[in-house]
């Protein structure tokens, strides 16, 4: 099996997990409180929505061989982002994830097997390799979709494991 298999089935139930937990979202239940205390879910959705486009430019970056700015603030970017989402709809926000999977597929069709093992340092601070950052948008998924699942009273069906998307090349 090549590596890709792996990452696109932990890609694909992320992102199924989270679509079962969003699926009765209402104007009402999108405004509950999360584990997350400075997110409602529908602010987690907008955040989601905007980091898997985000982790992809760092693929780019990632086999450009560059670097973050010395000033990147993750923190920043993140309250950026859902503040620009602020008005957005839940339809808008899902239409948003499933044009970002789709840059997802695209990019990792266009990956050869030596690209997964190119290094980089994720935003958060950690470093990792293009492989660790498609493991890290599914694992991301998974983290924020259980603090959904949690507001909306549905049981946490996985939990992320962060091992595969913080490790260096093998």
């Amino acid at each position: 099996m090549d590596r890709k298999t792996p990452i696109r089935q932990h890609l694909t139930e992320a992102r199924q997990l989270l679509l079962e937990a969003v699926a009765a979202l209402d104007d009402e239940t999108a405004l509950l409180p999360t584990p997350n205390p400075e997110w409602r879910v529908r602010d987690i959705l907008a955040h989601l929505a905007a980091s898997e486009r985000g982790l992809l430019r760092n693929v780019e970056r990632f086999l450009a061989g560059g670097e973050l700015p010395a000033d990147f603030s993750l923190d920043v970017w993140n309250r950026r982002q859902v503040a620009k989402r602020r008005d957005a709809t839940i339809a808008d926000l899902l239409a948003e994830l499933a044009a970002s999977r789709a840059e997802v597929w695209a990019m990792l069709d266009r990956l050869d097997e030596a690209d997964l093992d190119v290094p980089g340092t994720h935003p958060a601070g950690m470093r990792t390799t293009v492989a660790g950052l498609f493991y890290t948008i599914a694992n991301h998924e998974l983290d924020h979709g259980n603090e959904i699942r949690v507001a909306l009273g549905l049981p946490i069906v996985r939990q992320a494991d962060w091992r595969q998307a913080f490790r260096e090349s093998p």
